[in-house]
């Protein structure tokens, strides 16, 4: 039988080509339309903390709503890692409040000197996946860094990702967060079964 991490890798690779056969343009379609979700759920949440990403080119580009948010007073929290090659993945966030710098992956990332955003102040998390499933399990790229900081909050936390990459189950090991839910461009679904930190102390 195949194991998780076998089906994981597999899944990985599947809904990555899913992002690639979108093309440039779908995938530009399909963003704009997450942004536009997004800032409509920003604004009925009352969120002034919003934790978010830089995209990786395939991902989801929150980038023109993030300016947006950022220019009306909302705090933008991005992560930067912390950890090296062979410890344990670790993610903080901070404050995008001017210029970023390349982070060990080459994304952008706020410089380390950049205003801690503690995790509990954090209202809604918009998180980066390949894939999610209809129960909120996400997906990821591997390296747990999510996993690990999605466990320290109860914000509202949201995968962003194209329809095409929405399944109705997915592979799962205990350590995998769960999501309240995903945005497409086509629809906003709150499963309101994410696992917080209470659960997971449980």
């Amino acid at each position: 039988m195949e194991s998780v991490a076998a089906q994981k890798a597999r899944l990985r690779a599947q809904f990555r080509a899913i992002r690639e056969d979108l093309g440039e343009a779908g995938r530009a379609a399909v963003s704009e339309a997450i942004c536009r979700r997004a800032g409509a759920l920003v604004r009925e949440q009352g969120a002034r903390t919003v934790s978010a990403f830089w995209p990786l080119p395939g991902e989801v580009d929150l980038r023109p709503l993030l300016r947006q948010l950022r220019a009306s007073g909302v705090t933008i929290a991005l992560p930067v890692t912390l950890s090296a090659p062979g410890e344990a993945p670790r993610l903080e966030h901070r404050a995008w409040t001017g210029p970023l710098v390349a982070g060990r992956f080459g994304v952008q990332e706020p410089p380390r000197d950049a205003p801690l955003v503690p995790s509990e102040r954090v209202d809604l998390a918009f998180v980066p996946a390949l894939a999610v499933a209809m129960d909120g399990t996400r997906l990821g790229y591997g390296g747990g860094f999510y996993d690990a900081y999605l466990a320290r909050t109860d914000a509202l936390r949201l995968a962003v990702v194209a329809s095409a990459c929405v399944v109705p189950s997915l592979p799962a090991e205990p350590h995998d967060a769960r999501l309240g839910g995903f945005l497409t461009e086509h629809e906003t679904v709150r499963t309101d079964r994410q696992r917080n930190r209470d659960d997971a102390q449980t």
